[in-house]
């Protein structure tokens, strides 16, 4: 019996079935450890797509504005 490789481009194919609201707003995407993905807002948030546990984790909120000095 062979495994099946998952690549991080099946990642994101899965983040976009199963959150396709979501994905409408993506601007891009990175590798972000083991079978999971950084994926980039063009709000400026920033989520953790989990391909193990399907779910994923905002890192940086909607809204949220970074104060620089």
């Amino acid at each position: 019996m062979r495994a099946e490789k998952v690549t991080f481009a099946d990642v994101y194919k899965d983040f976009k079935a199963r959150l396709p609201n979501l994905s409408k707003g993506v601007s891009h995407w990175q590798p972000n450890g083991y079978l999971s993905i950084r994926i980039f807002f063009w709000d400026g948030s920033q989520m953790v797509y989990d391909y193990l546990y399907k779910k994923g984790v905002f890192s940086i909120l909607p809204g949220a504005v970074a104060k620089s000095r």
